[in-house]
């Protein structure tokens, strides 16, 4: 009986340090993991659209009161490493959109709907997204729903909004970035280099919008400073900052600045072009 209280003893002693070495090393040291954009359910476990409440299941099926047209189909190019990018949502209607629901396209776990802070009738809404590092380059598709009051769907059609995703460039070697309409987010990763990086940029004939960001503060562009998200409008009717023009932005940095964000806003309805090149230190 001695004998077998003794092995019981090592037993549970062995099964608790084995527990708290794994504790331990799980408290300092998460997982480095990656996930492909062609995952669906796991990439919608990471993706984050502001404020908004993850809704078990598939996108409502329910008929439109089709009192909201959608005027415009956006694509984005975004960048990983948990910078923030923005979908803009054009419309035209009726009735206030109070909610929007967005869907990975091919996830079958869940779908999330997002509270529009200030409800709209027509213009454009920004729904905020942020693809962390742990998402691979890649491709997929957003499908979202506009929502008016009592979570009635009220949008014309389901719009899919195609999503590029690349990783955060490094700042090793000079790096020309092209697009066209649409909203544009390149991270520029410093690695620690300091000194001036310049900017060479063309927006052509075309007007469209550049701001440049040093983590998260505004520190050039077309226009004046201002706040994420940048604006979008049509070509023939350009806002502040959007220009056909070209230049260089130079900016200083130091070796603690971590990246560069360039959001690019292409204007829509003109078959607008844009380029530019980032120059390290």
């Amino acid at each position: 009986m001695k004998k077998h209280l003794n092995l019981l003893t090592l037993a549970l002693a062995t099964l608790f340090l084995t527990t708290f070495t794994q504790c331990k090393k799980d408290s300092t040291s998460p997982p480095d993991y990656s996930i492909e954009t062609t995952n669906f359910n796991e990439l919608s476990k990471v993706l984050k659209f502001g404020n908004a409440t993850t809704v078990g299941g598939t996108l409502p099926t329910s008929a439109s009161t089709n009192t909201t047209q959608i005027t415009f189909n956006p694509s984005l190019s975004v960048s990983t490493g948990g910078a923030t990018t923005y979908i803009p949502i054009v419309f035209t209607g009726t009735e206030s959109v109070v909610k929007i629901f967005l869907m990975v396209q091919g996830a079958t776990i869940h779908y999330f709907s997002y509270t529009v802070p200030s409800p709209l009738v027509s213009g454009i809404i920004y729904v905020p997204m942020t693809v962390p590092k742990s998402v691979n380059a890649g491709s997929f598709a957003l499908q979202v729903l506009l929502v008016g009051a009592n979570n009635r769907i009220i949008g014309n059609k389901t719009m899919v909004v195609p999503v590029k995703v690349a990783k955060g460039i490094n700042c090793t070697d000079n790096k020309t970035i092209n697009g066209n309409d649409g909203i544009t987010q390149t991270l520029h990763v410093l690695d620690g280099k300091a000194g001036n990086v310049s900017i060479n940029w063309d927006t052509y004939s075309v007007p469209d919008r550049i701001d440049v960001f040093v983590d998260g503060k505004w520190v050039a562009g077309t226009g004046t400073t201002i706040a994420p998200p940048p604006p979008l409008c049509d070509c023939s009717s350009p806002l502040p900052g959007f220009i056909g023009d070209n230049g260089t932005f130079n900016i200083p940095v130091t070796s603690s600045n971590k990246y560069i964000e360039v959001y690019v806003s292409g204007c829509i309805g003109g078959g607008t072009a844009w380029t530019y090149t980032f120059n390290c230190p």
